[in-house]
């Protein structure tokens, strides 16, 4: 089972006023640079108390650099994919919640 470490986490407030939270991860023992997953969660209000809600919402890293874990190239491309690190993966959240939170 591979262990997780939280790089970053980011909270957006919309217009309305509700948050959003992004934690961004990697595996653990992974380069810093080698994002592995972004949760993304929501405030909500539960008998009075604002508690954070994980939504179903998945920030794709697909398209970013292939993880690098040790195999061999297996793809040629003309030009270099963005890195697959913590400022791409803060972009990337900065496009999830302009598109579906602002």
């Amino acid at each position: 089972m591979d262990k997780l470490t939280l790089e970053r986490t980011l909270i957006y407030r919309g217009e309305d006023g509700e948050l959003t939270r992004y934690e961004i991860y990697r595996t653990d023992g992974s380069q810093a640079n080698n994002i592995d997953s972004i949760h993304v969660y929501r405030e909500k209000v539960v008998d009075g108390n604002r508690v954070w809600h994980r939504t179903g919402d998945e920030v794709s890293l697909n398209h970013l650099g292939p993880q690098m874990n040790g195999g061999f190239q297996t793809a040629v491309a003309r030009r270099r994919p963005a890195a697959r690190d913590v400022s791409s993966a803060i972009e990337e959240c900065s496009k999830h919640w302009s598109k579906h939170y602002e």
